[in-house]
């Protein structure tokens, strides 16, 4: 049942250039009917809820490009090592958390980074406040795993346990593990952290969804690889709580095609994404595979697939119509990602959606143009940015002038997207948007900038949200635009964004967010206007 018609007025529609002279959005039947002027859509609005935008910018509704959104959703209620500046502090966190929850389950948390800590992240550290229970840490970059003796035992990891190309366990210098496993090595302990809480309940996914909202994101690109996860995130979607483009692993792939599930098949609630796949590993566990040596690590990185293997994985996908996304930071993995959709760009194109390159954190200047050559699509990560700029500095060095490089593949014509990847960012858009037209952290530090000539306008970084993730989503004109026809989903700032100077984007919010014409989302600012005129624009909002 679609709601019923829903009118903003006092609205600055985005972007500016394309509805000069309009103030109004016309929203009936899910869908977006027209945009213009208040007094030309009032006639046509007889018995519609009216929404005040109060001279405040309106969006589509903002998408998240790439992230987890069970582990997400689960996270907001595990332990949170973000921002521990050193080994202490973490370990404080982790005592908390013991002593709130007793146990006996797995205690899992998330986002330690030891970058400048006074000691490395070591077993014996958390067997001193954990003996017995297990304790799994997740690093910043989910590409690592801190964990206690009690973990490794469980887990069956010893001084025995082989290593491979693709999966290492951390040695002490007798041979034993330190309790930090890397890459494909945490696989390990997955048993474990199915143990851990919270198990992710319909009200735990529909909270997450709810703060989602208050974040303006009404639609998501999930990358959670089991049936279990894309279970729940099809019946999210069923629930009409978020539109999902939910894609898949290897493990997956043929028995979806099979049952002609390829992709962009689906409606408008929940579709068939891309197979993902690893290229490579991450900046700050030092994984990433790189063209030339580390600047403060040895070795080039970490290549999770052989060259073979990429290759024929994406040729399949092609045979099958599916599209890929690969997972690539390094500018080895992007050139090998690269090379691997080109050997297969014709069967490729037969896809409903365009292939795509996830963070292409550095990228070498042979490959740039590459993107827009093969109809590659570089979805990426602006937090990043920000979060890893020290890590990134120590560890690329002078290839940094070629890091996060978003003007260098607009100005070839790349399509990109835009997501945070929680749960190693937040999924703030905000935060996202700061980042890209600013490339300083929130404190405003480098003054400068971080290689500012990489920075975005306001209305490319809102592009990578709106229109792009559309886009990459095989949407184009259906989502992620004000147009009629194109899906009622729509952001109520609480200011004029034009008129924001770049630093003052961080402090934007949603005023009011709609999904498919519905208010889901009211701020108690926006809550504690007068009532609008007419009936109640869409049920009651959620916050």
């Amino acid at each position: 049942m679609s709601a019923p018609a829903l009118l903003v007025v006092r609205a600055r529609p985005w972007p500016a250039g394309r509805f000069p002279g309009a103030d109004a959005v016309l929203v009936a039947g899910g869908r977006i009917v027209a945009i213009g002027r208040e007094a030309e859509l009032s006639a046509r609005a007889a018995g519609a809820g009216r929404l005040d935008a109060r001279g405040a910018t309106v969006t589509p509704g903002l998408a998240d490009a790439h992230l987890h959104f069970v582990p997400w959703a689960c996270s907001l209620r595990q332990p949170d090592l973000r921002g521990a500046t050193t080994r202490a502090e973490a370990l404080a966190r982790v005592a908390a958390a013991l002593a709130a929850d007793p146990g006996p389950q797995p205690l899992l948390g998330r986002c330690w980074d030891s970058a400048g800590w006074e000691a490395p992240p070591h077993r014996e550290a958390l067997d001193a406040l954990a003996p017995e229970r297990p304790v799994l840490l997740h690093s910043h970059d989910f590409h690592a795993l801190w964990v206690n003796s009690a973990a490794l035992r469980r887990a069956g990891v010893s001084r025995a346990t082989p290593d491979t190309s693709e999966a290492v366990f951390e040695r002490d210098a007798s041979g034993e593990p330190t309790g930090v496993a890397r890459e494909n090595a945490v696989r390990a302990f997955a048993a474990l952290e199915a143990e851990a809480g919270p198990a992710p309940s319909e009200a735990i996914l529909d909270e997450a969804a709810a703060v989602l909202h208050a974040a303006g994101i009404t639609s998501i690109h999930d990358y959670q690889r089991n049936d279990a996860d894309f279970a729940r995130t099809a019946a999210l979607a069923g629930r009409r709580r978020l539109r999902v483009l939910q894609h898949f692993g290897p493990e997956q792939m043929e028995a979806l095609a099979a049952a002609g599930r390829v992709s962009g098949t689906g409606d408008d609630w929940f579709r068939i994404g891309a197979l993902k796949l690893f290229a490579d590993g991450t900046l700050g566990s030092r994984t990433a595979a790189l063209l030339e040596p580390w600047d403060d690590a040895p070795g080039t990185g970490m290549d999770l697939l052989t060259a073979e293997e990429l290759h024929a994985l994406v040729r399949r996908a092609a045979e099958l119509r599916m599209g890929v996304a690969i997972h690539a930071i390094g500018d080895r993995a992007v050139r090998r990602a690269l090379d691997a959709i080109e050997a297969s760009a014709a069967a490729l194109r037969a896809a409903a959606l365009p292939p795509r390159i996830e963070h292409v954190q550095l990228l070498h200047p042979d490959d740039r143009g590459r993107f827009a050559a093969l109809g590659v699509t570089a979805s990426l990560q602006p937090q990043h940015c920000i979060s890893d700029l020290d890590a990134a500095r120590s560890a690329w060095g002078r290839r940094c002038e070629r890091c996060y490089p978003w003007r260098s593949l607009l100005e070839t014509g790349a399509a990109f997207a835009f997501g945070s990847d929680a749960p190693v960012e937040p999924p703030l858009p905000w935060e996202g948007l700061h980042a890209a037209v600013t490339r300083r952290r929130p404190d405003g530090t480098p003054g400068e900038g971080f290689y500012p000539g990489e920075r975005l306008s306001l209305d490319e970084a809102l592009a990578g949200y709106t229109e792009g993730a559309a886009a990459v989503a095989g949407l184009a004109g259906r989502r992620g635009v004000l147009a009629p026809g194109a899906e009622g989903d729509l952001v109520v700032w609480d200011r004029d964004l034009s008129s924001e100077p770049p630093a003052g984007i961080l402090a934007a919010r949603p005023a009011a967010t709609v999904l498919a014409g519905e208010i889901v989302y009211l701020s108690p600012k926006a809550a504690a206007l007068p009532e609008p005129a007419g009936p109640a624009p869409g049920g009651k909002p959620t916050s």
